[in-house]
């Protein structure tokens, strides 16, 4: 690997018998994405989501900044033997953070999918969201979400559980869980609370996990 790490891959193949849980609504978990957690579930639940891109930006700034002073940094110099040690540096502080982060994101999806026989979740568009306009680009890839999801779903299928996709479109966050009302005014991210006339109030993503969970279970044909 490009910081210095070797790596050894078993090809094997197996036979598995995986018998899927009887399908009900009884264990069923919903999660909205939020940049700044991780996720949201349908019961006000957000991990404990570390920024380790961020919380290693002052050390990888500082390694990136040597490098850039050694000979071999320009085009079409030769690289020195000072900038390729250095460069395995800066390789290692990435390997880190991706490990730190991979560590996170297989404990998170291994809990949801060992406790819950039903997991709903919306299809999203991960570069679009971290697209600068929504001021969220670093956030978005630091806390590995389109990862998150893969990990979800083969996890979920090795355990014979249930993984649902609702469409990226269904307006999980401008529909009042409550009635039913269209919010377009939920589109602006800075508002955080839902208020419906119909009395109802809630968290926007509390609020967007109900109706993703909602909307998975009449997918799957429970409501």
């Amino acid at each position: 690997e490009r910081d210095g790490s070797y790596y050894c891959s078993v090809l094997f193949e197996y036979e598995s018998n995986v018998t899927p849980v009887a399908l009900n609504s009884d264990n069923v978990i919903a999660l909205d994405y939020k940049s700044d957690g991780l996720y949201m579930d349908d019961k006000g639940n957000c991990p404990d989501n570390h920024k380790f891109y961020r919380e290693s930006a002052r050390k990888l700034a500082k390694a990136q900044k040597k490098l850039s002073r050694k000979v071999g940094s320009k085009k079409k110099e030769t690289k020195s033997k000072n900038y390729l040690k250095q460069l395995e540096k800066v390789n290692k502080i990435h390997r880190h953070i991706a490990n730190q982060r991979n560590d996170f994101l297989h404990k998170q999806s291994d809990a949801i999918t060992k406790r819950y026989d039903v997991i709903c979740v919306e299809t999203l568009n991960m570069r679009a969201i971290s697209n600068k306009k929504f001021h969220n680009g670093k956030a978005t890839m630091d806390n590995g979400y389109g990862m998150f999801l893969n990990m979800l779903e083969y996890k979920a299928a090795n355990r014979g559980k249930y993984f649902v996709k609702v469409p990226w479109n269904y307006p999980s966050s401008q529909t009042c869980h409550n009635c039913g009302e269209i919010h377009p005014e939920m589109k602006d991210l800075s508002k955080r609370e839902i208020r419906c006339k119909c009395g109802y109030h809630n968290d926007r993503d509390v609020n967007a996990a109900l109706n993703i969970k909602s909307e998975g279970l009449r997918i799957l044909g429970l409501a």
